[in-house]
């Protein structure tokens, strides 16, 4: 049997997918969460095969959730998600995931990628697999751990200031810190996030859910950066 939780934010989809799979002989929901921090528990508790993910969770980010479940559990993960960026499918990967599927509500799809992940192969979405990127799930994890570095709480406010328009001196008055410990920071943060600048780094950290969405200010800061 096949043991499975869910951590899904959306109650429709979550029923759905439940429903699907307990209709299977060989497959049990043994628990669902509608946030990632309730899921990291269920996952750590019930010890289940497979956990289904969805990366934009409510309370905290996906990437974190499956990093913390392939820490501190022997479950496998799928993700389950909207997002088909190859940036996020790739920190889904560095971050443990077992497979990557999106969420169309292909039932069949469903299934069959949980029994290929529960048979410890790697399952890619076939629309995400027809993009021409090369990424090998077996190379980005190194004798069963997972390695990534987050964003530190000063890279976090640092980045939050960024996104609302303010220099680094600014930054740097802010915090009452000096102005080489800001640019220390943001060379930490821009290379944490693989990036080069300032608009691509919110546009990162917005897509990897480091970021709320911008309000009309940060916004107008962003063009104007």
């Amino acid at each position: 049997m096949i043991r499975l939780v869910i951590i899904e934010g959306e109650p429709l989809s979550r029923l759905g997918i439940k429903s699907a799979i307990n209709q299977e002989p060989d497959m049990e929901v043994c628990g669902e969460a509608g946030a990632g921090i309730v899921g990291i528990g269920l996952a750590q508790q019930l010890k289940p095969d497979i956990v289904l993910v969805e990366i934009g969770l409510p309370d905290i980010n996906g990437l974190d959730v499956i990093y913390n479940i392939k820490t501190n559990t022997n479950s496998k993960v799928i993700v389950l998600t909207y997002h088909s960026s190859q940036d996020v499918v790739n920190s889904a990967l560095q971050n443990g995931a077992d497979s990557y599927i999106l969420k169309t509500m292909d039932l069949e799809l469903i299934k069959h990628a949980i029994y290929t992940t529960y048979q410890n192969n790697c399952f890619i979405d076939p629309e995400i697999a027809k993009r021409a990127f090369n990424f090998a799930c077996q190379n980005q994890k190194i004798k069963g751990k997972r390695y990534r570095e987050p964003l530190t709480t000063r890279e976090l406010e640092i980045l939050s200031l960024i996104a609302r328009g303010l220099s680094n001196k600014k930054i740097a008055d802010e915090l009452f810190v000096t102005l080489s410990t800001v640019k220390g920071h943001s060379t930490s943060l821009f290379s944490k996030l693989g990036v080069s600048d300032r608009v691509n780094a919110i546009l990162k950290a917005k897509e990897l859910g480091h970021l709320k969405e911008l309000g009309h200010r940060e916004a107008e800061n962003l063009r104007a950066i």
